[in-house]
């Protein structure tokens, strides 16, 4: 068998390679945890995917919308608190430094918090862009099965209930089919609490006794206090020649860095300038905490509840219809990974914890790299010679299953059979009962 492309991004290379060959010359950028741009981590090759003897005939995927403006909450600090900190900064006879330039507090001279409140996690330009490019690379590959020609018999799409779903599903129609044709494609009303684009939203269980306790005393709280997070207040403090900058400070500086980073192209966050390559390890170490107990492989059930999703791309390669051909969804970061951790992917031999960060320094769960903004897993169907056969890609980057460890192209009756337990026992009511002690 052959495939056309074979070129995984940087980063995905970088699993292979030491941290140090990594580090060297490694860009700000791939720290940015949830915040990262897709840019960062996308497979930017156009060529078709071929496998001899083998031809697609049907496509399961489900993208986390693109680039997003901040929640509420993250736009209240950075208008008030980081207008404040940036006052300190351009009356701080300390600067400029070798650590904070005359080009970065010009920076700071022209940058202005002007978020509005109304606008809170809306879908953006960059966001527009990262799905019609991520459709176009994805028709370009798999031309059989994504036609450029819209038919709602063909296409399966959806969206949550959310305006950075519905315009992320918009704007992947768009590279499909033309913005014309985009405007007419039928989409289903859709659900605050989608039991498959959103499951999680319906597991009372895992909201009360998981996410409740996590956020509010997770290892990515205590990891705020261990030494590593002292010291990089206590060095951005020094940088700037401050004393009163404090944790939620660093975190909302962390914040805003990686949403203007998103957000732009062609210039630099003046917020980015604050930290060095270390202070961005150990602050998307924190990140990669909270979404590692919360979402991953901290607790069973936070991937088990994700059973519903994969039996959906286990029914719609099982039906013998040949259409549609294409399921597309639309979702969340929460919804994608609970299922790379539902696969078995990015799966670490020890459990992060708080105080591990030095040994964790190649960790395979690192949302920078598997939960960036616009993050998608596809799956695809294969006639083999009459042999069903799948292939998985995130990122658009190809992934091997533990089902078949180091084959691209896995029979799709040993995926059966290994996830067996997920397809024929998924009772999500029960699981997800509060009173339920399984």
């Amino acid at each position: 068998m052959a495939i056309s492309f074979t070129y995984p991004s940087l980063i995905f290379l970088c699993f292979l390679i030491t941290s140090e060959q990594c580090s060297k010359g490694y860009p700000f950028e791939h720290y940015l945890g949830t915040r990262t741009p897709y840019r960062i981590v996308s497979n930017n090759s156009l060529d078709k995917v071929y496998y001899e003897g083998c031809t697609s005939k049907k496509v399961w995927m489900i993208v986390r919308h693109g680039t997003r403006n901040p929640s509420t909450s993250h736009i209240e600090s950075i208008n008030k608190r980081l207008s404040n900190v940036k006052d300190l900064i351009l009356n701080s006879e300390n600067l400029p430094n070798d650590f904070v330039r005359n080009r970065d507090l010009d920076l700071f001279k022209k940058w202005k918090a002007n978020l509005d409140l109304q606008d809170e996690n809306k879908l953006t330009h960059e966001g527009e862009e990262e799905m019609l490019l991520l459709a176009e690379r994805m028709q370009s590959r798999f031309p059989q099965v994504f036609e450029n020609i819209y038919s709602n018999s063909t296409y399966k799409l959806k969206y949550t209930f959310s305006q950075r779903t519905k315009n992320s599903a918009f704007y992947f129609a768009a590279g499909l089919f033309g913005r014309d044709v985009a405007r007419g494609v039928w989409f289903p009303e859709p659900s605050k609490k989608d039991p498959i684009l959103r499951f999680y939203k319906l597991c009372d269980k895992w909201k009360k006794e998981i996410k409740a306790p996590v956020k509010a005393s997770g290892e990515h709280k205590k990891f705020q206090e261990s030494p590593h997070m002292l010291k990089v207040i206590k060095e951005v403090n020094e940088r700037l020649g401050l004393n009163q900058l404090n944790v939620d400070d660093i975190i909302i500086i962390y914040v805003a860095c990686g949403f203007e980073t998103a957000w732009n192209k062609r210039s630099k966050s003046p917020w980015c300038s604050l930290l060095s390559e270390n202070h961005f390890k150990v602050l998307e170490y924190m990140e990669d905490l909270k979404y590692y107990w919360q979402d991953g492989y901290g607790y069973d059930l936070s991937y088990k509840q994700a059973c519903p999703a994969f039996g959906d791309m286990i029914n719609h390669f099982d039906l013998s219809e040949a259409y549609p051909k294409a399921t597309i969804y639309f979702t969340h970061s929460g919804t994608l990974l609970k299922m790379l951790a539902h696969l078995g992917l990015y799966q670490d031999q020890q459990p992060l914890t708080a105080d591990k960060f030095e040994t964790m320094a190649n960790r395979k769960w690192k949302t920078s790299l598997i939960d960036s903004f616009a993050t998608n897993l596809a799956f695809l169907l294969y006639d083999c010679n009459g042999t069903k056969k799948m292939l998985t890609l995130h990122q658009e980057n190809i992934v091997t299953l533990p089902a078949c460890p180091g084959e691209a192209l896995c029979e799709f009756k040993r995926i059966n059979d290994y996830y067996s337990r997920s397809i024929k026992s998924c009772d999500f009511e029960v699981m997800c009962n509060v009173s339920s002690t399984d």
